[in-house]
């Protein structure tokens, strides 16, 4: 039998043709290829750079530098969210300036604890952030080292510097308006009225008025530490020269202020276009507002008194007061002018929309000791102590703050971020 025929594979040489066809195919091909992964490495990088300059490299810029170390926008946006403690966008933007002020202040203190003879261990660091509940960062370490620094300087270096035990006075006092009534108040008071009541209905200073008259203990020498906005007074050197329980006499105080004055005023000239023009003399009190009232009407010149007992800014014009539309102006001096006719002189008016200075005080010392200081006291001496090393340090360091508006709002941007979160 026959086997059977095989085809024979017959390779066909490509033709030229062909040849230059698939060239240009693979030429294509590597171009495409080289093409695609130019774009893929462009946008690749694209996006890298995005993610960099918009993620990383404001993050990592210097903004504020302190002798050698630099600290980054990181940091201070650690620290404006540490100091602002969960404040609304516009609070935040007022620590802005405080925060950078305070990390130089805290570096040269971490920078010149060594030659204070002060160390700070990790061990201490540690328990300190567990204590305020912080996480530790670069931040977190250099605030609670600053905090355990300056309790350290404050114990060896401040505390050993508190003033001895010192001469104190236990005492009171009331302010009032004239010589006539701390004279009665007085004498009710040696009658046996109790000082507390009558300084909480009549005192007109704040302060006193608020405490009912009591002071508390005030140290010879630091009265002004006590008396807060009664420091220029005249309390200040009235009290020690008194004996314990007695009621001072009237003592004039003209550095005191309180809420009201008295006016004694005058039209000058009315127009129907421009109001009234009117001259006034405003006084500290109603006896002497009726005293200078009784000179005018002699004939007495406006212009001499008013500027003897004015406490008036107007007082160096002699009084005036310019024009005045009483439509428009809705003061107690508007009010009144209204009523008066032309060269009238108004009975003395109270306007307790002005303030003026100026009046009595009585004052009565319940003891004296010689007593150590009170412990608020003692504790803002000792603040101002560290304080006072500190800013001592700063007038020696080289200090560089290169933040700008833009990077400010940056940072808070980035605090509300973080609490949004």
């Amino acid at each position: 039998m026959a086997g059977k025929h095989r085809k024979a594979n017959i390779t066909r040489t490509p033709t030229k043709h062909q040849v230059s066809k698939w060239k240009k195919e693979q030429r294509l091909s590597r171009i495409i290829g080289i093409v695609t992964g130019v774009v893929i490495a462009a946008v690749l990088g694209i996006i890298g750079y995005w993610y960099y300059s918009e993620q990383v490299m404001p993050y990592q810029q210097t903004v504020i530098k302190v002798n050698d170390k630099s600290y980054s926008m990181d940091y201070f946006i650690k620290a404006l969210d540490f100091y602002s403690q969960g404040q609304t966008a516009d609070v935040t933007k007022l620590y802005v300036d405080m925060v950078a002020q305070s990390i130089p202040q805290d570096q040269v203190a971490i920078d010149n604890a060594a030659a204070a003879n002060i160390t700070v261990s990790d061990d201490e660091i540690t328990k300190r952030l567990e204590e305020m509940k912080l996480s530790r960062n670069d931040f977190t370490v250099d605030a609670v080292k600053t905090i355990i620094v300056a309790q350290k300087y404050m114990e060896q270096q401040c505390v050993p510097n508190l003033p001895a035990p010192m001469e104190q006075v236990e005492a009171q006092a009331m302010f009032l308006e004239t010589k006539s009534m701390a004279e009665d108040r007085r004498q009710r008071l040696v009658q046996g009225d109790n000082f507390t009541t009558l300084a909480g209905l009549l005192s007109l200073e704040p302060v006193t008025q608020g405490k009912r008259g009591y002071l508390g203990w005030i140290p010879r020498g630091y009265e002004d530490r006590v008396l807060g906005t009664l420091k220029d007074s005249v309390l200040k050197n009235l009290l020690f020269n008194l004996d314990v329980m007695t009621i001072s006499d009237p003592v004039y105080d003209e550095n005191v202020e309180k809420p009201f004055g008295y006016w004694v005023l005058e039209v000058l000239e009315k127009d129907d276009a421009k109001g009234i023009h009117a001259r006034g003399i405003l006084f500290s009190s109603e006896d002497d507002a009726k005293m200078v009232r009784e000179r005018l009407l002699n004939g007495e010149s406006w212009d001499d008194l008013a500027r003897q007992y004015s406490q008036h800014t107007s007082k160096d014009k002699g009084g005036d007061l310019d024009w005045i539309v009483p439509g428009v102006d809705s003061t107690q001096v508007g009010k009144i002018l209204s009523t008066l006719e032309v060269k009238q002189i108004s009975p003395v008016i109270r306007d307790d929309s002005q303030k003026t200075k100026g009046g009595y005080w009585l004052a009565q010392v319940l003891d004296k000791q010689v007593r150590p200081l009170d412990a608020s006291i003692a504790q803002s001496l000792k603040e101002e102590c560290v304080t006072a090393w500190m800013q001592g340090l700063l007038k020696q360091a080289k200090i560089e703050n290169t933040l700008d508006q833009k990077q400010k709002d940056f940072a808070v941007d980035q605090v509300m971020k973080k609490r949004s979160q």
